[in-house]
């Protein structure tokens, strides 16, 4: 008795190509049966020029530093350069924002850490793969940011990293992943179509009794000779069959 009470709060572990472990890592499938993920959302054409579109002009727009308690613009300060002409020595800072916002866009969040000379002076800004990264705040909302890098995890305060978020921390992909699913399932349904040459398919009728092994070389000759790629030849049927198209409709 006790052991079936203690099972019921045991934790059970679940292999992550397994279906149950797939919302862990926001890959829930879809109901068309696809699972969205930022590289499959990205074949899209629509999802790939809009965040293409969001994220260059991000990029494009220019950057200035101000002072905090006035409207004069800043040119002297050391973070001045990192936002205007470069992040660091292999990338602009025009990139830079393209990559952030495009991180926010397919992932909900954007990260780069600010890296800083002994006396505090920010030098450098290193983009951080949004997965390295996780958000922890205290109880009165302040952020810090435990990052997993090569040489272990490090934890850093709110003023060592740059992050933009998506609209409530929200991926639009993720908000969105029922429609780009649909998008996925009917390219490749529409695909499939083409490839049989824009046909349908179709049945092969008889008055005869067919067993099971003549059935299954029946659809294998049939697919050999009218399958994908070679549909519109001409067929030809013995003992009485007969070819019965399947329409489509509209409704």
């Amino acid at each position: 008795m006790f052991q079936k009470f203690l099972s019921a709060f045991q934790k059970k572990a679940v292999g992550v190509s397994t279906p149950a472990a797939l919302p862990l890592f926001g890959l829930a499938p879809t109901l068309t049966g696809k699972t969205v993920t930022t590289e499959s959302a990205m074949r899209v054409p629509a999802v790939a020029c809009a965040v293409a579109l969001i994220a260059e002009t991000v990029g494009a727009l220019p950057a200035k530093l101000f002072e905090k308690d006035g409207r004069a613009s800043v040119t002297e300060h050391p973070a001045y350069r990192l936002i205007h002409d470069e992040a660091n020595p292999w990338t602009s800072a025009e990139a830079l924002r393209v990559q952030l916002t495009t991180d926010a866009l397919l992932r909900g969040h954007g990260f780069a850490l600010v890296v800083r000379t002994a006396s505090g002076e920010p030098v450098e800004l290193h983009r951080l793969e949004p997965h390295q990264v996780q958000v922890e705040t205290d109880d009165f909302g302040e952020p810090s940011y435990m990052v997993q890098l090569a040489d272990g995890g490090h934890r850093y305060p709110f003023t060592d990293i740059l992050h933009v978020s998506a609209f409530a921390g929200a991926s639009p992909i993720t908000l969105g992943r029922e429609a780009i699913g649909l998008a996925l399932a009917f390219e490749e349904h529409i695909a499939k179509l083409f490839a049989n040459g824009g046909k349908p398919g179709g049945i092969l009728k008889t008055e005869k009794t067919l067993g099971d092994e003549a059935k299954s070389k029946l659809a294998v000759s049939w697919t050999a000779a009218h399958g994908a790629g070679r549909s519109g030849g001409t067929a030809i049927l013995d003992e009485g069959m007969s070819y019965e198209s399947v329409t489509m409709t509209l409704a």
